[in-house]
């Protein structure tokens, strides 16, 4: 569901693939491959989301990407839509996207021994997501796709079929105090308040903290 994490803990194995040191249990934190992976700037980092313009492609946004999940890793897809200036146009993932997914896929790792695609709101590629099954199928060697979404129900069956499926459970409400006490420090009990309204989604959390801030 919204809010639970999926992009961050997608982000977090991302970073675990790639690492040049990584142990049984994570990612160093420290080699060359995670400093850019935490930046969101390894080139063996792949990354497509919903954009706005009939043909427009995500590197088009890839700044705002950065920015947006640098702030907030549990925004969801209206807070990014707004980040990027959509006003009342529809997010969506275009057949240029898709044509251009299959083209960074099949090139070389430049640094990693592993490429990674990020699909977040996998939903918003409707029937264009047809054009990636057969990468998705067969990737090339050492390629990863991580799909993040929200339903299940909205993601085409082709696509899903060439899944494996992991469920991410909402959070529990002292998981959500735990992130705004780091995240918030000044709210001190107001966060179990909060965390209670939340109802398991930290982005929520975090919006109602900032109004409680203010």
């Amino acid at each position: 569901p919204e809010g639970s994490g999926q992009l961050a803990m997608a982000l977090a194995y991302a970073r675990y693939l790639m690492c040049g040191n990584r142990t049984e249990d994570d990612a160093c934190g420290t080699c060359s491959n995670c400093r850019k992976t935490d930046k969101l700037a390894h080139p063996d980092l792949h990354f497509s989301y919903p954009t706005v313009g009939s043909k427009a492609t995500s590197d088009q946004f890839l700044r705002e990407w950065r920015d947006a999940i640098g702030q907030n890793p549990y925004l969801n897809v209206n807070d990014w839509l707004q980040h990027i200036g959509a006003e009342n146009r529809q997010g969506n993932i275009t057949k240029e996207e898709c044509v251009a997914i299959i083209k960074k896929l099949s090139l070389k790792t430049f640094e990693a021994d592993a490429k990674v695609m990020i699909i977040w709101m996998p939903e918003y590629l409707a029937k264009e997501g047809n054009r990636l099954l057969k990468i998705i199928e067969e990737p090339p060697e050492n390629t990863y796709f991580i799909l993040v979404a929200e339903s299940a129900e909205r993601i085409l069956n082709t696509i899903l079929s060439r899944c494996q499926l992991v469920k991410v459970p909402k959070l529990a409400d002292q998981d959500v105090i735990q992130g705004l006490q780091r995240t918030h420090p000044d709210l001190g009990d107001r966060a179990s308040g909060i965390a209670h309204l939340s109802e398991g989604n930290f982005n929520t959390a975090l919006h109602l903290a900032q109004e409680k801030g203010n």
